[in-house]
């Protein structure tokens, strides 16, 4: 879900000025911090893998979880933006939240 808020909030503000677009974002990143650790306490992965180890077992989580619930289009475009299209800065990215060396 926060995928798909991050996805539609992108460049919007409230009635009173607050930036909808980093608030979903922002959630959007805790959540994700969750899902590394989640991976790596139900042992898909170890602390010391590569950020390309977790972002390629993240992928396939995220191909599975769309394969399910295939109704969330918004949230799929979005972690195809973030995982896949740029994978440099889908690494930096887990890397800097799940603490690890690039």
């Amino acid at each position: 879900m926060a995928m798909a808020d991050a996805h539609n909030n992108k460049g919007k503000t409230s009635f009173f000025g607050n930036d909808k677009g980093l608030k979903s974002y922002m959630k959007f990143e805790e959540k994700l911090k969750g899902a590394l650790f989640a991976l790596t306490m139900d042992g898909l992965l170890n602390r010391f893998d590569t950020s390309e180890k977790y972002r390629e077992t993240l992928l396939t989580v995220v191909a599975a979880w769309f394969e399910i619930f295939p109704n969330w289009p918004d949230a799929e475009s979005f972690a195809w933006e973030k995982l896949q299209s740029n994978p440099v800065e889908a690494r930096r990215l887990i890397s800097s939240l799940a603490s690890l060396q690039k």
